[in-house]
């Protein structure tokens, strides 16, 4: 070989180089310094026999060159082999090398059982004696887990394993049925924004997969997602059932919540007249207790609001669990952090748009019934609060607050400063939350504090306990009446039942037709609404809350 010739191996270095950088800058730059190299060996007059051969070790040196420089880290082979002129090896050679670094991306995604062993002893160089007696483990399980690594490195290298998780993540909604935690779990264990745990669960809904499954499907490190699996194992959103995990809940679709809205607004449109008298009489009785005419206006449209919402949920509900059977609160499973509940979940597509008309169902949205107990000081002794609420379209409750208000604040929280503000105890704020009063025009935005001059008052009626279950059983006594005329109407809703991964065994049958009748209550009230029927909530928001204090 001799400079004069040297051009002629340029459109085959240019190729090669191509090959292992994936773009033409890296690759001109590779070939450059490659020719530089081969200058300076004619230049010395060193005797090159194969060309080609000696060409492409320069170029594979100076490849990982490159990568050293990029990485600050060693380059890995697993079958690491001296030069050799044969041509054919040399491109076996070439492929491995341009596979480096994708397969220490691989190590990545190997979980911390195969990952420690493989990164000491193919990136670090450590003996397995070495690697042995450092964790306490013999030198053959070292080897089989090298061995196991190498093939699990095998099958995840020679797969597609990226979803759109890894670049167009899902939105995971949590909620649940039954008592939260005292670190309100399960909402505490997947925040709003937390995309990584929502995805996590979306990923491992079908079927059990393992850890590194999830790392290449999300593409994220399975090093940084071990202890996001691990928190959600422990706090039973997820299951471990060997070296796999699986999403330990009911996850439903757009689909799943759509499936019955066309047979929702016929029967609600059908029916509401009718329904709605059996629940005007229980506003008329409402209106004649003690607790609800000692209230302001404001604070009897919320009463108002409240019965009627939890008198049609209860009515519809009450049927489908003739049909799914009910299950009782005392078979909820008990959680870490004393709660009590059994999650669900909705997903829905990156730039999904809520306000389309097939999401029409989101209109009359009612949440299961939130009661959160806290203390407050009651004139020197404590009591105990109880806030209870239901997020609907005639206002929203804290559950539908959390990303509205300038200051986070618990339903607990929020009972508690309204009891202060009622009480005169304003001086309490600061140590129930310090962001109260960044909240306030919020606050009175939603009805929930009203302004009285210069003074800010509370607006949601706060009763006795006794009280609240007066409203309750007279709520009882007008839903019994309207499960029972309209069984068989009902009934018709009770169809599409949501299809579970076979693997999950945990979902009771009732979550299967949470959005089988999901709407049909709060197409009934909107309808009464629109027509007159129900003036006292007809001057939006008039959130369904109220506060029981029991001392």
């Amino acid at each position: 070989m001799n400079k004069n010739n040297l051009t002629e191996y340029a459109d085959f270095l240019l190729n090669a180089a191509i090959c292992k950088c994936g773009n033409i800058n890296d690759a001109q730059d590779l070939v450059q310094e490659t020719l530089l190299a081969a200058l300076s060996a004619c230049a010395a007059k060193k005797p090159i026999d194969e060309p080609k051969a000696w060409l492409t070790a320069v170029l594979n040196r100076k490849y990982y060159d490159l990568l050293r420089k990029k990485y600050n880290k060693p380059t890995v082979s697993f079958d690491v082999a001296a030069d050799v002129p044969d041509e054919a090896e040399i491109y076996e050679a070439a492929e491995k090398s341009a596979e480096a670094e994708e397969i220490r991306r691989c190590l990545a995604y190997l979980t911390k059982l195969y990952r420690e062993v493989m990164v000491r002893h193919y990136m670090h160089g450590e003996k397995v004696r070495d690697i042995a007696a450092s964790l306490g483990i013999s030198e053959n399980t070292v080897k089989s887990r090298l061995d196991a690594g190498r093939k699990r490195i095998g099958k995840e290298f020679a797969m597609e394993n990226y979803t759109k998780q890894s670049y167009e993540p899902e939105t995971l909604m949590m909620s649940c049925s039954g008592r939260g935690g005292l670190d309100n779990e399960p909402f505490s264990l997947v925040r709003d924004d937390d995309k990584i745990a929502q995805n996590l669960l979306i990923l491992a809904y079908e079927k059990p997969v393992t850890v590194t499954e999830l790392a290449k499907a999300i593409g994220i490190a399975a090093a940084y997602i071990e202890p996001v699996v691990d928190k959600l194992v422990s706090g039973e959103l997820m299951k471990r059932v060997g070296d796999k995990v699986y999403t330990d809940f009911i996850i439903y679709t757009p689909e799943d919540h759509t499936a019955n809205v066309a047979l929702e607004k016929q029967i609600a449109d059908k029916l509401y007249k009718d329904v709605w008298t059996i629940v005007d009489k229980g506003l008329e009785e409402l209106h004649g207790c003690v607790f609800y005419k000692r209230q302001t206006e404001s604070k009897q449209a919320k009463l108002d609001s409240f019965f009627a919402v939890r008198t049609l949920l209860h009515a519809v509900s009450q049927v489908r669990d003739d049909v799914c059977g009910k299950m009782p609160f005392e078979e909820y499973p008990d959680r870490p952090g004393g709660g009590k509940w059994i999650a669900m979940g909705s997903r829905y597509p990156a730039n999904y748009d809520y306000g389309n008309a097939v999401f029409e169902r989101g209109k009359y949205y009612i949440s299961g019934e939130s009661c959160m107990g806290g203390s407050a000081d009651g004139g020197g002794k404590n009591v105990d609060l109880t806030i209870c609420e239901y997020n609907t379209l005639l206002g929203d409750t804290q559950l539908g607050m959390r990303d509205i208000l300038k200051r986070r604040m618990t339903d607990v929280e929020i009972a508690q400063m309204l009891y202060a503000i009622h009480s005169g105890k304003e001086e309490q704020l600061p140590l129930i939350n310090a962001g109260c009063f960044e909240n306030f025009d919020k606050l009175i935005e939603l009805r929930y504090l009203a302004k009285e001059g210069d003074k800010v008052v509370c607006d949601v009626p706060i009763i006795a306990e006794k009280e609240r279950f007066e409203l309750y059983n007279i709520s009882k006594d007008h839903h019994d009446i309207i499960a029972e005329k309209f069984h068989d109407e009902w009934v018709k809703l009770m169809v599409n039942p949501v299809k579970l991964p076979p693997h999950l065994k945990s979902v009771p049958e009732f979550q299967r037709y949470m959005y089988s009748c999901s709407t049909v209550s709060m197409r009934i009230a909107k309808n009464a609404i629109s027509n007159g029927l129900f003036p006292q909530c007809a001057d939006y928001p008039a959130p369904a809350v109220l506060i029981s204090v029991k001392e």
